[in-house]
Protein backbone atom coordinates (compact mmCIF):
# COMPACT_ATOMS: atom_id res chain seq x y z
CA UNK A 1 0.00 0.00 0.00
CA UNK A 2 1.09 3.36 -0.74
CA UNK A 3 2.32 6.10 1.92
CA UNK A 4 -0.36 8.67 2.51
CA UNK A 5 2.79 11.01 2.31
CA UNK A 6 4.12 10.07 -0.82
CA UNK A 7 0.67 10.11 -3.05
CA UNK A 8 0.05 13.66 -1.48
CA UNK A 9 3.48 15.16 -1.97
CA UNK A 10 3.67 13.72 -5.44
CA UNK A 11 0.36 15.10 -6.02
CA UNK A 12 0.60 18.76 -4.43
CA UNK A 13 4.04 19.42 -5.84
CA UNK A 14 3.89 17.72 -9.35
CA UNK A 15 4.80 21.23 -10.94
CA UNK A 16 6.31 22.34 -7.99
CA UNK A 17 3.88 25.23 -6.53
CA UNK A 18 1.17 24.74 -4.78
CA UNK A 19 -1.89 26.85 -6.06
CA UNK A 20 -5.14 28.18 -3.93
CA UNK A 21 -7.47 24.81 -5.17
CA UNK A 22 -4.48 22.60 -3.69
CA UNK A 23 -4.31 24.03 -0.53
CA UNK A 24 -7.80 24.57 -0.51
CA UNK A 25 -8.41 20.47 -0.89
CA UNK A 26 -5.83 20.16 1.96
CA UNK A 27 -7.65 22.46 4.00
CA UNK A 28 -10.62 20.59 3.43
CA UNK A 29 -9.34 16.95 3.97
CA UNK A 30 -6.85 17.73 7.40
CA UNK A 31 -9.13 20.01 9.17
CA UNK A 32 -11.93 18.21 8.44
CA UNK A 33 -12.28 17.06 12.15
CA UNK A 34 -11.29 20.70 13.42
CA UNK A 35 -7.75 19.20 14.45
CA UNK A 36 -4.47 18.66 13.09
CA UNK A 37 -2.17 16.26 14.25
CA UNK A 38 1.63 16.73 14.21
CA UNK A 39 1.85 14.31 11.52
CA UNK A 40 -0.29 16.59 9.25
CA UNK A 41 1.32 19.47 10.18
CA UNK A 42 4.53 18.21 9.54
CA UNK A 43 3.39 16.75 5.85
CA UNK A 44 2.18 20.70 5.23
CA UNK A 45 5.90 22.27 6.29
CA UNK A 46 7.51 19.54 4.09
CA UNK A 47 5.57 20.66 1.07
CA UNK A 48 6.54 24.38 1.60
CA UNK A 49 9.97 23.34 1.80
CA UNK A 50 10.08 21.62 -0.89
CA UNK A 51 8.15 23.51 -3.32
CA UNK A 52 9.61 26.35 -5.60
CA UNK A 53 6.90 28.67 -5.23
CA UNK A 54 3.33 28.31 -2.97
CA UNK A 55 0.44 30.72 -2.30
CA UNK A 56 0.28 32.53 0.69
CA UNK A 57 -3.17 30.86 1.59
CA UNK A 58 -0.71 27.83 2.46
CA UNK A 59 1.23 29.59 5.01
CA UNK A 60 -2.38 30.57 6.94
CA UNK A 61 -3.25 26.96 6.44
CA UNK A 62 0.25 26.26 8.76
CA UNK A 63 -0.72 28.44 10.96
CA UNK A 64 -4.34 27.35 11.49
CA UNK A 65 -3.02 24.57 11.98
CA UNK A 66 -0.42 24.71 14.46
CA UNK A 67 -3.64 26.69 17.08
CA UNK A 68 -5.51 23.51 16.64
CA UNK A 69 -2.65 20.80 16.90
CA UNK A 70 -2.56 18.01 18.97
Amino acid sequence: MADWRQVAKACALGDGHIDTKEVTILRKVILADGTANKSELSFLQEIKAEAKTAVKALDALIEDCEKVAK
